[in-house]
């Protein structure tokens, strides 16, 4: 039975490491230090759980999806395409992805912290039947672990709704992983009920794959919001042309210049919006891989790792919000 286990699979581990190593970043303590992809990102019994005198291990379900999931995603990065996978393989994939979010390092603490708040708002409630056979902390790691897999095919379903593709890098900089590598951000806001969710209306997802490549997905609301835009576009084009067609001077040079820039900007909206939609692929630019790395930062609980030792970004982006150092913590109302 395997002692330590992965928050992340070693096959993804090995994208991001050069001589057989990775580099990590240790949020807590500012520490940098590298290791070999079988030692990173994980712990001692992470899966495993203790009752009864045995011990019940989680692992060989993990391993059994991984199997699956790597010769996959292998050919997503060799091919650097989404576009022509079978409907089993886009399966694969998105369990492979749900089972990442659920057994991230931060998701585990979440749960506990959910475990944690019932207990001191309700000492007396019977939480655990069977403190003779299984301790509490034991009892909310086998919570968990169960639940990742009871509830896998409701938070597939979640996924399969909306539209993936690939980020592929074509600048200089490369892309972080972590402890917690599936990320969400969201840009709408809704009060006090938040905005973070596999179902949330405009969730983004982001899921690195290697140093060069992500898997991301987005909410069909937003890609009808791009459509709107698009078309909004359009007809100010057409107003703008109407009315300096109709207006006693014509339409000038400068009006023509004015015009010239919004076709501009509506041809490479289509076109960006047609790699996206058609070819799901997205080019990933400087501005993009800082976004997504400040995700990671953001979103993990304590370890960052890259391929290169180039963590000056996270250093600052730790300056400037400390809070990143805990991660996204559920808070319970």
């Amino acid at each position: 039975m395997p002692r330590f286990n992965h928050y992340v699979p070693k096959f993804i581990l090995a994208n991001f490491a050069s001589s057989g190593k990775i580099c990590i970043f240790d949020k807590h303590s500012q520490r940098e230090f590298k290791l070999p992809p079988y030692r990173a990102m994980g712990e001692t019994d992470f899966n495993n759980v203790e009752l009864g005198g045995y011990v019940l291990s989680f692992e060989d379900r993990f391993s059994a999806i991984e199997n699956k999931a790597a010769p996959l995603i292998k050919k997503i990065i060799d091919t650097k395409s989404l576009h022509n996978l079978e409907p089993m393989e886009a399966a694969v994939l998105h369990v492979f992805l749900i089972v990442q979010h659920l057994r991230s390092k931060i998701w585990r603490l979440n749960q506990d912290s959910i475990a944690d708040e019932i207990k001191k708002r309700w000492p007396d409630a019977p939480i655990n039947p069977r403190p003779d056979i299984i301790k509490d902390e034991q009892l909310a790691k086998f919570s968990a672990l169960r639940g990742t897999f009871d509830n896998l095919d409701e938070l597939t379903r979640l996924l399969v709704i909306k539209h993936s593709y690939l980020m592929i890098r074509n600048c200089r900089d490369e892309l972080y992983t972590s402890d917690s590598p599936f990320v969400m951000h969201n840009h709408k806001q809704f009060g006090p009920y938040g905005n973070i969710g596999l179902a949330v209306p405009g969730i983004e997802i982001y899921y690195p794959l290697s140093p060069d490549i992500a898997v991301a997905y987005c909410c069909p609301s937003t890609m009808k919001e791009i459509e709107g835009e698009q078309e909004q576009l359009q007809k100010k084009i057409a107003e703008f042309f109407g009315k300096r067609f109709l207006s006693p001077s014509g339409v000038g040079n400068d009006d023509l210049i004015v015009l010239s820039h919004m076709k501009a900007e509506l041809q490479r909206s289509k076109a960006d919006y047609h790699l996206m939609k058609d070819l799901r692929l997205t080019p990933m630019n400087a501005e993009n891989v800082l976004y997504l790395n400040s995700l990671q930062v953001s979103s993990s609980h304590r370890y960052i790792a890259a391929r290169r030792p180039n963590f000056p970004f996270a250093r600052m982006a730790l300056r400037e919000h400390p809070h990143w150092k805990q991660g996204r913590r559920l808070r319970v109302a």
